[in-house]
């Protein structure tokens, strides 16, 4: 059963939106303070949280490089069905981990489990959009007939050299880890 895209596209525009809505939101969370703080310890507070505005811009930033890499592969993708649809369903997940895994990067940047929380988080999320594109462009079942080998293997190298980068940094982040314990 082949089905438009439409859909799926409009279930991720919508998706995209509420995260990184929710990652804006959640920062708002850390300015709930006494309002009979004095100015000096405010200042020191919002001067600690250059982690979780980092955190913040690296995984917003992330989030529009995956909606942009979905959008164009979809901009490939003729049809959908119920397996793709399943995959991106699963994506989705993951993807809407993204303000939780950022959140606890940006609270204990220091600590090895955030790290690699939020690490492993971005490395399912590429795996997870490796296999769709793979799923997708299996003997082009879900694509133009028409689109060009180099476009495929391009696309996947692509990805693949994304996961490549995401587990160079859970290496070097163990390796960080382990010689300042």
């Amino acid at each position: 059963m082949k089905l438009k895209t439409n859909r799926i596209e409009a279930l991720t525009d919508g998706i995209f939106a509420i995260v990184m809505t929710i990652m804006i939101v959640s920062m708002s969370e850390l300015f709930k303070i006494d309002k009979f703080i004095k100015e000096a310890d405010y200042s020191r507070m919002f001067a600690g949280l250059w982690s979780d505005f980092i955190s913040y811009a690296i995984s917003f930033m992330l989030l529009g490089v995956l909606w942009l890499t979905h959008h164009w592969q979809f901009q490939c993708i003729s049809y959908i069905d119920p397996p793709l649809v399943f995959i991106n369903i699963t994506w989705f997940m993951f993807i809407c981990l993204i303000p939780f895994s950022t959140m606890m990067l940006g609270d204990h940047p220091d600590y090895f489990a955030p790290v690699v929380a939020f690490e492993f988080n971005i490395l399912i999320v590429f795996l997870i959009l490796y296999v769709q594109w793979a799923y997708a462009t299996k003997r082009k079942h879900l694509v133009a007939p028409s689109l060009d080998g180099k476009v495929i293997s391009q696309q996947r190298n692509v990805i693949l050299s994304l996961i490549i980068i995401t587990l160079s940094a859970i290496a070097v982040s163990y390796g960080y880890h382990m010689l300042v314990r």
